[in-house]
C-alpha cells in the first residue's frame, strides 16, 4: 500500500477515528487504525472492541492498492510533527515496514501489525433511517450527556445510556443518575419508523465532540436491534445499544405541585456558584444550599466549616412558601444546560423532587432534595 496525502487533511480524518481508540486494550489490535486503500478511496477505521467503531473517509492519491493496520497513537504523533502544508507519503510494504516519507529530508520507519487480524467492523443496515438537524442532535446530547453513570464498576447498565425514542414527529431522549433526571423533547421531519433503545452515553459523548451543531446540516441516523449508526461528514459512527428497558419517569413526574417560582437563570446560577466557595470538596454533596421561599424572594444560604453564604433574589411565585435543600453543583449542571433567560421551578413539598421544565416542555428536569439537618 502506497498513499500521499496533504498532512492537515490526513490528520483531521486521524483525529476523528482517534475518538474510538482506547487505551489498555486486551486486544493489541485495537490499538491500531485501518487505512483500507484497497479500491478507489481511503478509509480509515478504530473501533474499540467494545462499544463504539468510526470509520470515515480522508482525501489523500491512492498510489498502490492495499490495506494496513498502523498503531493508532504513533501514526497521528508522527503526521502530527511533520511540517504543515506538505505532501506526505505513507507506504507500508509486504513484510508490514510502514514508512512516513516527508520530501527529502524525512523519513521515519515503524513496523505495522497484521491487518488480517484486525476484527470486522459492524454492518450498517440502512434501511430503517431517520434524519436530525446537526443542530438539534447536538441539543438533545447536550441537555441529557452530563447525567449518564460513567462509573465503570457500576452495576446499573441502563444508567449508562441516554434512552431514545422516536415515534413519527417526536423525538424525546431521556437519562439519568441517582440524583437528576432529564427529559428532552424536540419535533422532527415526520418518518414512519419508530425507535426505542438506550444509547450508551459514552458514545454520543464522542458525536458531541465531531459535529458542530450547524443548522444547515443533518445526520442520517440508522438503527436495527442490535446497533445505532449516525452518518455524517464522510463518516459513520457504528454503536451497540444497551439492550434492557428504561426506567418509566411518567409517573414520576405527574404529581401535584403546591408551588411554583419564576427566576432569571443567571441570577440564580451566580448565587449557587458564590455559595460553593465556602464548601470543601470533599463536603460537596454533605453541605447543601438551602432555598428557602416565601413571598416574592427566595434566600439562598449555606453554612460549612469554611464559612457561610447567604443572598436573596426577586422572583414570581405562586403557592404556598417551602424551605428546601440541594446540592448546589447538582442544580448549577442543570441550569447549566438551559439557555432561556427565565426558568420556571414547581415544588410538591420540601422533601419531593423539584421540577423545572419550560411552558412546552422541550425540557423537564427532576432534582431530589437533600435531607436539611
Amino acid at each position: 500500500m502506497k498513499i500521499t496525502f496533504k498532512r492537515e487533511d490526513f490528520l483531521y480524518s486521524l483525529n476523528i477515528v482517534s475518538k474510538a481508540l482506547k487505551k489498555n486494550n486486551l486486544q493489541k489490535i485495537l490499538d491500531c487504525i485501518l487505512i483500507d486503500a484497497s479500491k478507489n478511496k481511503i478509509y480509515l477505521t478504530s473501533q474499540d472492541g467494545k462499544e463504539i467503531t468510526i470509520k470515515t473517509e480522508a482525501k489523500g492519491n491512492i498510489i498502490e492498492n492495499g490495506i494496513a493496520a498502523i498503531e493508532g497513537q504513533k501514526l497521528i504523533e508522527t503526521i502530527s510533527k511533520m511540517p504543515n502544508d506538505i505532501d506526505i507519503e505513507l507506504e507500508v510494504n509486504k513484510d508490514r515496514d510502514c514508512f512516513i516519507i516527508c520530501g527529502e529530508n524525512i523519513k521515519n520507519s515503524f513496523p505495522a501489525r497484521d491487518e488480517s487480524t484486525y476484527p470486522n467492523t459492524p454492518q450498517v443496515i440502512k434501511e430503517n433511517r431517520i434524519v436530525l438537524n446537526e443542530l438539534k442532535l447536538k441539543k438533545i446530547i447536550e441537555k441529557t450527556i452530563f447525567l449518564y453513570d460513567r462509573n465503570v464498576e457500576s452495576g446499573n447498565i441502563v444508567l449508562k445510556g441516554i434512552y431514545f425514542n422516536i415515534d413519527k414527529e417526536n423525538f424525546t431522549a431521556k437519562s439519568m443518575d441517582g440524583y437528576v433526571i432529564s427529559i428532552i423533547n424536540e419535533k422532527i421531519a415526520e418518518n414512519q419508523n419508530k425507535y426505542e433503545k438506550i444509547v450508551p452515553g459514552s458514545t454520543l459523548e464522542e458525536i458531541n465532540k465531531l459535529i458542530k451543531g450547524e443548522v444547515n446540516k443533518d445526520i442520517n441516523i440508522y438503527f436495527n436491534d442490535k446497533n445505532i449508526a449516525f452518518e455524517f461528514n464522510n463518516t459513520i459512527i457504528t454503536s451497540i445499544i444497551i439492550p434492557n428497558n428504561y426506567i418509566d419517569t411518567d409517573r414520576i413526574f405527574n404529581v401535584d405541585k403546591t408551588t411554583s417560582i419564576t427566576i432569571n437563570r443567571e441570577d440564580l446560577i451566580a448565587a449557587l456558584d458564590r455559595s460553593t466557595t465556602f464548601v470543601e470538596e470533599s463536603e460537596n454533596n454533605k453541605k447543601p444550599v438551602i432555598l428557602n421561599i416565601k413571598d416574592d424572594i427566595i434566600e439562598i444560604s449555606l453554612s460549612s466549616l469554611s464559612g457561610e453564604s447567604y443572598e436573596k433574589i426577586n422572583i414570581k411565585k405562586s403557592g404556598k412558601d417551602i424551605r428546601i435543600a440541594f446540592a448546589a453543583k447538582r442544580l448549577i449542571k442543570i441550569l447549566n444546560a438551559i439557555s432561556d433567560e427565565n426558568v420556571n421551578l414547581y415544588f410538591s413539598g420540601s422533601k419531593q423532587p423539584v421540577i423545572i421544565k419550560d411552558k412546552q416542555e422541550t425540557y423537564l428536569y427532576l432534582l431530589t432534595p437533600v435531607k436539611i439537618d
